[in-house]
């Protein structure tokens, strides 16, 4: 089993309880399972107390983040590949699926996968097997699928970006992860565990958290969740050098000046992502494939954009003059 304290799972606030419970109930079955938060809420973390708690899945426990999967790869590196497949195939190899068979395969930010590689995937939950990228033979695998996304998953259906079909075969249960700012009572133990923790590592006693370092911590909105307490609190133990952590240790901006340099900061970003995207399609005269790939990024991220920013899809638009 994952040791709670070791993770960061405390389970101190009624919500996080809830959610032990439901691990709990969920963890011995083979069911699939869908883990929303927001990003750095512990996600991979709950993954693995999941695999770490099943019957007969606790031997493998493969992780990919489908994010960091270039498009043109990701088949081959969920599915794999057979020799001379496409250009560097130089052997046959297996892949994620084949790697996890009697195991666990946790798909972190499964929201971003392709809707080709979402359809292989419907596949392979629904029939077990997988077929390698530049073969016709299918292949037996026995995996547990855990994937977890901070995008709304719904809205992405609702919109025709995330297949329904394999939603519902993903979500056979739904563990939502509340934000750190929701469980603010589970912040200060969290930040002492951290400081002790490194506190080990670098051989000198846990330091103690001042009152002013204690209020800035609950006034924190922690964007980054978990993650970003954690990496502040490592950060703030080496910089008081095995005295108490101050608050000017922790290098967190005053809550109003940190609101408003956010906001700032967000709608400068905004402006400049917004004009590049007109530019390219004024360039490509509004073909969206094209746009999409002078700014390097992928059609479905463009049109995503395109709707943020109230920008009309020009399909859309010819299509509503036409009528």
């Amino acid at each position: 089993m994952v040791d709670d304290c070791h993770s960061g799972f405390l389970a101190l606030d009624p919500e996080m309880r809830r959610l032990r419970d439901a691990l709990e109930t969920v963890a011995p079955t083979p069911l699939p399972v869908l883990v929303l938060g927001e990003t750095g809420t512990g996600k991979e973390v709950v993954a693995e107390w999941i695999a770490g708690m099943s019957r007969h899945t606790r031997d493998r426990f493969v992780k990919v983040n489908c994010a960091s999967l270039s498009e043109t790869l990701v088949e081959s590196e969920l599915f794999g590949h057979e020799r001379g497949a496409f250009t560097g195939a130089v052997a046959p190899r297996e892949g994620l699926f084949e790697a996890a068979h009697e195991g666990t395969l946790f798909l972190d930010e499964v929201g971003e996968l392709s809707p080709r590689t979402q359809a292989k995937l419907l596949r392979t939950l629904e029939y077990g097997e997988i077929v390698r990228v530049g073969s016709t033979r299918p292949r037996r695998v026995d995996v547990r699928v855990i994937a977890a996304t901070h995008r709304d998953l719904e809205q992405m259906v609702a919109d025709g970006e995330f297949r329904q079909d394999l939603y519902f075969r993903l979500n056979a249960v739904t563990l939502r992860i509340p934000p750190l700012r929701a469980r603010t009572c589970e912040i200060l133990p969290l930040a002492e565990l951290f400081a002790a923790r490194l506190s080990r590592r670098l051989e000198r006693p846990a330091p103690r958290l001042t009152p002013g370092a204690t209020s800035a911590l609950l006034a924190h909105p922690w964007p980054g969740n978990i993650r970003e307490l954690r990496h502040v609190i490592e950060r703030a133990v080496v910089m008081s050098r095995g005295g108490p952590i101050q608050a000017d240790h922790l290098m967190l901006a005053a809550p109003r000046a940190q609101a408003q340099a956010e906001v700032g900061i967000r709608g400068d970003v905004r402006s400049f992502e917004r004009d590049r995207i007109l530019a390219a399609l004024d360039r490509t005269r509004q073909n969206q494939t094209r746009a999409a790939e002078l700014l390097g990024v992928s059609r479905r991220t463009l049109t995503n954009k395109l709707n943020a920013y109230g920008i009309a899809r020009p399909r859309k638009k010819v299509a509503l003059e036409e009528c």
